[in-house]
């Protein structure tokens, strides 16, 4: 994370924000949220991957964006963004690194891009 890039992710969301298809779920993916969540959370399959060594075809399945957001985002209060299945989440979600430059761009994307004093241009 960048040292001049302070964020705290609650308090954003822009990361779970985004189009249709916009986080993949795979196989052990699904698996990790069980079957229940998997019926509330994720989009009927849009196609299919097919097989290749050592794996069989996989059904192609997205997170549910509910208005442009992932429907596993709570806002239990106005500035408040949580995952209600965080420890469960899906292995792209995990591959996204606080402050990273992929948490920057979707912050840039949904304007929340914050400049510190000193951080600004020309300063």
């Amino acid at each position: 994370m960048s040292e001049d890039f302070d964020v705290e992710c609650v308090a954003c969301g822009a990361c779970c924000s985004g189009k249709r298809d916009y986080v993949q779920v795979f196989w052990h993916d699904a698996e990790k949220l069980g079957a229940a969540r998997v019926a509330e959370l994720v989009a009927e399959p849009v196609g299919e991957h097919p097989a290749s060594v050592g794996r069989p075809a996989e059904a192609e399945r997205y997170m549910r964006m509910t208005k442009g957001r992932c429907a596993a985002l709570t806002n239990p209060t106005p500035d408040q963004f949580v995952c209600a299945v965080y420890e469960d989440r899906p292995v792209l979600c995990h591959a996204l690194e606080r402050g990273g430059s992929a948490c920057r761009d979707a912050r840039a994307r949904a304007a929340l891009f914050q400049v510190r004093p000193g951080n600004a241009p020309g300063t």
